[in-house]
């Protein structure tokens, strides 16, 4: 799980997607340097979707928001 530039990932990531671990996509708001708010969504489209809703109604010269991928455990079920 370690990056090789920016939302891409080396070589073995794919491995562990196999092992029972999943990709999410994670979007990020910050107003004024601060986060303020984090979602994470099953696909890239979802993501890039609640970016574009922020990005509508943010100010650019303070305020930013970007969306990454994460691997993460399979979440369980009991």
């Amino acid at each position: 799980m370690y990056l090789d530039g920016i939302g891409t990932y080396k070589k073995g990531v794919e491995s562990m997607v196999r092992q029972g671990r999943q990709r999410i996509w994670v979007a990020v708001r910050v107003e004024r340097g601060f986060i303020v708010e984090v979602k994470a969504f099953a696909t890239k489209k979802s993501a890039q979707g609640q970016e574009q809703r922020w990005r509508s109604a943010m100010n650019p010269d303070y305020d930013e928001t970007g969306i990454c991928d994460v691997v993460a455990p399979r979440r369980r079920t009991c």
